[in-house]
């Protein structure tokens, strides 16, 4: 059981989603039409941080809709993160408008906004996540905070969606062992992780990997924001034993395309039987 993945390392323009919208279509077009997902950045549409206030969108939202064009468009799924105004959830409505305007779709839940990431599948479903861990030192402070896990489950494998900050929370990401299932096979997690704190990205993901027996893909800008904040990007693929296989260098904008074995990791898991001994506990939330 394989999966083929297209991970997109891109410059944001701050706080402009047709620019982005545009920008990514074009970067859409190198992408192979055989892949399975479709991974984009954090807060793709508008960089970090950004104005809840003006740019939170609802189900209709113009990012919601292109999302769903682009999975339609590629036949696949096409996830990535944004503010926005409703709480984690999914649907199996297909048929959903897709022609309100940006400046119609945004909304108000009692200011209460999140950082969503959205699963798109190509019949218009999808899956979201909401960024348990926000990230209060830096522009996050107001929105609220993810408060349930989800599993993705995809030609065989079960994958678990992470946001930027969360990495920092080895608890909160801890894979399980039971019935003789682990929670998940493949953690995807996007950031805008400045480039100063490339070490950190670079160690916790392999960390991450190491200790919950799994893949980690980790999905990453690059350019420089409003603030002046550099992006290094170093997007890349980790194995369940933490070594680094697949991996742009460099801060360029780049797609990163490769295929996971799921064989491997169950070979793997099957010898080195360290889930056995895992500690049992509950998440507090």
């Amino acid at each position: 059981m394989t999966l083929k993945i297209a991970c997109v390392q891109s410059d944001i323009i701050a706080r402009n989603p047709s620019e982005n919208f545009k920008h990514l279509d074009e970067i859409f077009k190198k992408i192979q039409d055989d892949r399975d997902i479709i991974i984009l950045p954090e807060t793709f549409n508008t960089g970090f941080p950004a104005e809840a206030e003006i740019f939170a969108e609802g189900e209709n939202g113009a990012t919601m809709n292109w999302l769903r064009e682009k999975a339609k468009e590629k036949n696949c799924i096409v996830c990535g993160s944004f503010l926005t105004s409703f709480r984690q959830q999914s649907t199996d409505n297909s048929q959903q408008s897709v022609s309100k305007s940006m400046s119609e779709s945004i909304v108000s839940v009692n200011n209460h906004y999140l950082n969503t990431m959205v699963f798109m599948c190509p019949d218009g479903t999808y899956k979201a996540y909401d960024k348990r861990h926000t990230f209060s030192m830096g522009g996050e402070k107001d929105l609220g905070n993810g408060e349930e896990l989800i599993t993705i489950e995809l030609k065989g494998w079960r994958i678990r969606p992470f946001v930027c900050y969360d990495l920092r929370f080895p608890v909160w990401l801890r894979n399980n062992y039971k019935d003789g299932q682990f929670e998940y096979d493949l953690a995807i997690l996007i950031a805008n992780w400045p480039m100063q704190k490339s070490f950190v990205w670079n160690t916790l993901l392999s960390a991450r990997a190491i200790e919950n027996q799994a893949y980690y893909i980790g999905v990453n800008r690059v350019g420089i924001d409003h603030n002046n904040i550099p992006y290094i990007g170093e997007t890349k693929v980790v194995d369940g034993k933490g070594r680094t296989i697949a991996q742009i260098e460099g801060d360029k904008e780049d797609i990163l395309e490769f295929e996971l074995d799921k064989e491997s990791l169950d070979k793997f898991r099957g010898y080195f039987t360290v889930y056995k001994d895992w500690d049992k506990f509950e998440v507090l939330k």
